[in-house]
């Protein structure tokens, strides 16, 4: 396993993992804007997924104001939804550890849990495909699951992102440290 996570955090894998994940952004949000077109269809309705928070009634709400079109607009997002959420959290693990790599202390190592609980929190997506697959009947409990999970997953995934400039930000100040130091002790060497 650890040579595994060691093989995928060299250099031309994280960059082809951050570029496999700026398409899939890119596609949910941008072109051909999945998200969009979920609102577009669903008469100005956002997703559930990418709102702040959403409960049974939102779930219903939603769904029936779809409607067919709506539904299936619904669904192509969430077969992308699928693989976003794994390379998001996949690009965020593996730029964080190989800042931590170059920390001295294990407990750096804390700042990768926010990204595996955004990751694993993105299981709404599962009650999202639930409520879509047995509409006209929404579940309460898939609906106040998912709900949880959203607002779970904002939390988690807001710390997983933060993470990312605190760690640029100590190993840049680290590494000036050890410049300023190596620096002065040149200078007292060539007195």
């Amino acid at each position: 396993m650890v040579k595994a996570w060691r093989a995928m955090s060299r250099g031309r894998v994280v960059v082809a993992i951050w570029v496999f994940y700026g398409i899939s952004a890119l596609a949910i949000f941008i072109w051909p804007g999945l998200t969009g077109a979920v609102s577009r269809a669903c008469h100005g309705r956002s997703a559930l997924d990418v709102r702040s928070h959403w409960t049974a009634a939102d779930a219903r709400d939603l769904v029936a104001a779809c409607g067919t079109k709506g539904r299936a607009a619904y669904l192509r997002l969430e077969l992308l939804d699928l693989v976003y959420p794994l390379l998001c959290g996949l690009a965020l693990l593996l730029v964080s550890s190989l800042l931590i790599r170059r920390l001295s202390g294990r407990r750096w190592r804390l700042l990768l849990i926010p990204a595996v609980a955004m990751t694993v929190l993105y299981g709404e997506n599962a009650a999202v495909c639930n409520i879509l697959s047995t509409w006209p009947a929404v579940g309460d409990l898939p609906a106040h699951l998912g709900g949880a999970a959203t607002v779970a997953k904002r939390a988690a995934g807001l710390v997983a992102y933060l993470a990312v400039p605190l760690l640029l930000l100590t190993v840049g100040l680290d590494r000036l440290r050890v410049w300023a130091r190596t620096r002065a002790g040149a200078a007292d060497s060539s007195r």
